[in-house]
């Protein structure tokens, strides 16, 4: 079924606001109090008002949990392309890099780690005496604490989170890092090995022998003398090891090399095919069309397509095994890598064979009268064309709606009135309870959902990545519609014209548009002729509408400009900046006054939404700092007053183009023109690439004169990069303007020698390192006015699509 099919009845303006409403709110409670160390975990606080942890829960479990986060997050950037969601994938991102890195071990899997000098509620986790912590490791510059002996449900969430990431973002360096960590991890899954083991059968028999191991990770941190325990119970068989971990749909295959145990019949393990089968795909994915992967990837192709059908076959006879609702989350960690195996898999007759055969007739049949919102939505994303899954979605969309506020607490439960007792399993429901009759829990959908009765836990709290990964996936394959309305109008005496970015908004009067709950809006105020743009009023984000969570009203005021009036206008230096959350970004301004009189106590002041503290100070002629800062100046008739102004970004942004309110007491704000007197900033929690770019034209005064309407000029431009070196890509544009010209950019060098040129170019640069370009500009016969307000030239430098650096200058034709 396509999603834009769903037609559902859960469907009202106000019930999709709560659904996104929740959503934020579980984002912001677990980034405050559930995130040690970046990973996700659950806590005890120090009493009801849940303002203090005292202690974390959940200690083995981070890594699931933290990779369910990071699928979250992605399938947030998908839908709204929101600044924090890009922020949030590539932060988690390094967090479980690390994660995969800490141990030293090729594709081993931390649960846990944490700097040795974190606090105490965090060390508490990690203590000395606990054999699966090894502590005071040095990675990146520091100690670090990690917790090992590491099971095969860690892996499902974290490869789910990647997979999704990779997808969502646009970083190369972040791709890469989940590139590294994935290849590296199914190549040695792939490798072939011959080991000593310690053997121990059930609990008694205990020697060394050497047997031929694959789809094996190994670790010497957590056996005494570095050589791995396989500890074998023959019946009901079952392998486990130590300082190893093997991923083994048929682990008898294993077992039988060891002598005595060549009687062993096969015992298949189906959950452990599709696991296996989900990380070749997804390390396939991450590797396809890569530059210097192309023996990797076809290594790993080459595998996948030897074991494949093998994995398949096992992968048929998957039987929900559990009674009575014992090792539930063995559910879980089958439908995570299911989804991601069928969603990725390109053939397409093993697609229907996984979408029929395993995903609808053998997974969601043993859970369809669960109440299980994610399998339910794994299923109706993924289910083979000709399922009808509409009522499966309508029925748990009402379940998602049941999902509590956060804190998500531990309330005492006792629901034995409301649902019938289990007669073949006592103390549980012979149906499923519904979502808000159940214990809480880090992720409500890996427990079994009949339980009855629970004690609580006084004072716990759980993170709410269970509703998150559910909603965003929901959101993502259409069956959770969002959309608020941005209505913009007019006040004042004058008149302009209000747009938005995205687009959707165009006129000049009263419009409005739709755009996707969670999604970020920027509107922008041009004022006509004779008219003066003077503030936006209405709700308290406008006009940069960061995280749009419902139905948003904001007027743009215009004044009529008096005739004589004294009147001011303003220039803003660089264009463009690029910090770290936390960190200042500065830039230069001129105020004109070109009226007859003095204009009084002139000062700048940031717009309103914007996430940010601001300052401004006077400069001298040689753009130093005088005088006391936020200090308004009166301005002599025909005079230019520097200003140098600062901002402190307090949360992600992605490029937003801010108008600073350039005002005197006795005059007009001075209008607001992009690209002359605006300022384009970016913050991210690592600071990114920040270049401070200069154009420069032949004339010196910022303006590119054709020769002809036909002909073809150019600008220069230098950009030195005092930010993180990185990954830059160059394109020009005419800010959505539609002038009949042509951009091509070029690379020089300092010379102004030719390097390459194209629509766009990249390259890397480091900190303190200057790149040079020229921007060829060619007309199409048609003629470009003299208004250097309006009609203007960008180059724009981005890392991961987001501007990190930016200069414009004006263009005419004869």
């Amino acid at each position: 079924m396509s999603s834009a099919a769903f037609s559902g009845g859960f469907n009202s303006g106000s019930d999709l606001e709560d659904l996104h409403r929740r959503a934020v709110e579980h984002d912001a409670w677990m980034r405050e109090h559930l995130m040690p160390a970046g990973g996700v975990m659950s806590a005890q606080f120090t009493d009801d008002t849940y303002s203090q942890v005292r202690s974390y829960g959940g200690r083995r479990d981070p890594a699931i949990w933290t990779g369910a986060y990071l699928a979250a997050q992605a399938l947030r950037l998908q839908v709204t392309g929101a600044a924090d969601a890009v922020d949030q994938v590539a932060e988690t991102v390094r967090v479980l890099h690390r994660w995969w890195r800490i141990s030293g071990d090729a594709g081993y899997l931390a649960r846990f780690a944490a700097p040795a000098d974190s606090s105490e509620a965090i060390l508490a986790t990690l203590p000395a005496e606990d054999p699966e912590v090894i502590r005071d490791v040095p990675y990146e510059d520091a100690l670090w604490h990690w917790r090992g002996r590491v099971s095969r449900d860690q892996y499902q969430g974290v490869l789910l989170g990647m997979s999704l990431a990779y997808e969502a973002t646009s970083d190369p360096g972040i791709r890469q890092l989940i590139r590294e960590d994935v290849a590296t991890f199914a190549e040695q899954l792939m490798r072939r090995e011959r080991k000593r083991v310690k053997v121990i059968i059930n609990g008694a028999s205990n020697f060394s022998t050497t047997i031929e191991l694959q789809h094996t990770v190994y670790t010497d941190d957590e056996t005494p003398d570095g050589i791995p325990i396989l500890n074998i119970r023959t019946s009901p068989f079952e392998a486990e090891g130590s300082g190893m971990l093997g991923f083994w749909p048929n682990p008898t295959e294993i077992a039988r090399q060891i002598p005595g145990l060549g009687w062993l019949p096969d015992v298949l393990l189906p959950s452990q095919a599709i696991q296996l089968a989900a990380t070749f795909r997804v390390a396939l994915q991450v590797t396809a069309g890569v530059p210097g992967y192309e023996a990797r990837h076809a290594a790993l192709l080459a595998h996948y397509d030897e074991q494949v059908e093998n994995w398949l076959a096992i992968a048929t006879g998957w039987e929900n095994t559990n009674r009575c609702g014992a090792s539930y989350h063995g559910l879980n960690i089958a439908f995570m890598p299911m989804y991601t195996w069928v969603r990725l898999e390109d053939d397409p007759v093993r697609r229907e064979r996984l979408q029929r055969d395993v995903l609808r007739d053998a997974l969601w049949s043993a859970v369809e009268d669960h109440k299980n919102v994610f399998f339910s939505f794994i299923y109706a994303t993924q289910a083979a064309p000709e399922d009808s899954v509409e009522a499966v979605i309508a029925e748990h969309l009402a379940q998602l709606r049941l999902f509590p506020n956060p804190p998500q607490t531990a309330e005492p439960l006792d629901v034995r009135w409301k649902y019938p007792e289990d007669p073949e399993c006592p103390g549980l429901s012979a149906v499923a309870t519904d979502v808000d009759d159940r214990a809480g829990a880090t992720f409500i959908w890996e427990r079994q959902p009949w339980r009855l009765v629970d004690p609580g836990a006084p004072d716990m709290a759980f993170a709410g990545v269970d509703y998150l990964l559910a909603y965003w996936l929901g959101r993502q394959a259409g069956f959770i519609g969002g959309s608020g309305r941005v209505t913009v109008s007019q006040a004042g005496t004058g008149r302009g014209t209000l747009t938005s970015t995205p687009s959707g908004i165009d006129c000049g009067a009263i419009c409005d548009a739709d755009f996707d709950l969670g999604s970020e809006v920027s509107l922008a105020a041009v004022a006509a002729p004779g008219s003066v743009f003077t503030g936006w009023s209405g709700d308290a984000s406008c006009p940069y509408i960061h995280s749009l969570n419902g139905d948003t009203r904001c007027v743009a005021t215009f004044e009529t400009l008096p005739v004589g009036a004294t009147t001011i206008h303003a220039a803003v230096l660089p264009y463009a900046r690029a910090v770290g959350i936390g960190e200042t970004a500065t830039a230069f301004a001129s105020v004109i006054n070109s009226g007859d009189s003095i204009a009084s106590g002139c000062s700048i002041a940031l717009p309103g939404g914007i996430p940010a503290s601001f300052g401004f100070q006077a400069t001298n002629a040689l753009n130093i700092a005088t005088g006391t800062p936020d200090t308004p100046m009166d301005i002599a008739p025909g005079a230019t007053q520097g200003f140098v102004f600062a901002l402190t970004p307090h949360g992600a942004l992605r490029a937003i183009e801010i108008a600073p309110v350039f005002d005197c007491t006795n005059t007009a704000p001075a209008p607001s023109h992009t690209g002359l007197n605006t300022f384009i900033l970016s913050a991210a929690s690592t600071a990114p690439p920040d270049l401070l770019a200069v154009g420069v034209t032949p004339s010196g005064d910022g303006v590119v004169r054709l020769p002809s309407r036909d002909g073809t000029g150019f600008f220069a431009v230098a950009a030195v990069n005092i930010g993180s070196g990185g990954t830059v890509t160059a394109s020009a544009d005419d800010g959505g303007r539609g002038l009949p010209l042509s951009l091509r950019v070029c690379e020089t060098d300092a010379q102004g020698e030719w390097i390459a040129c194209g629509n766009s170019l990249t390259r890397s640069l480091a900190r303190d390192e200057t790149a040079y370009y020229t921007v060829l500009v060619s007309g199409s016969g048609q003629r470009v006015a003299f208004d250097p307000a309006t009609n203007r030239l960008f180059l724009r430098l981005q890392t991961a699509g987001v501007t990190v650096g930016a200069t414009n200058v004006a263009v005419t034709t004869p």
